[in-house]
């Protein structure tokens, strides 16, 4: 599956992995890695889809995800719902 953000889109693999790419740049895809919204741990954009994790960051497979324009947000098969990147106005639900 596929969520589209402002600048990077999220993926979904059949097996639950999350990966991140996104901004096309001087003719090459970037991976926006503003505000953290890729999640893979730093601000660098990537010059290929970054991988965000599965089971092993999740703890479970992850059976959907949704983008903003700097955040997202995944559900994983045993109902927990994990949020990273830009939570400047509370849209990332951790009370911040």
């Amino acid at each position: 599956m596929a969520a589209c953000g402002c600048d990077f889109t999220g993926l979904v693999t059949e097996d639950g992995e999350v990966w991140a790419c996104g901004v096309i740049e001087k003719g090459n895809v970037w991976a926006c890695g503003e505000d953290d919204a890729l999640g893979h741990g730093n601000h660098e954009h990537q010059l290929a889809p970054a991988h965000v994790g599965g089971r092993d960051v999740f703890g479970s497979r992850v059976i959907m995800m949704a983008t903003g324009s700097r955040h997202a947000a995944c559900v994983t098969k045993d109902g927990t719902l994990w949020s990273w990147g830009d939570g400047g106005f509370g849209q990332l639900g951790q009370g911040d």
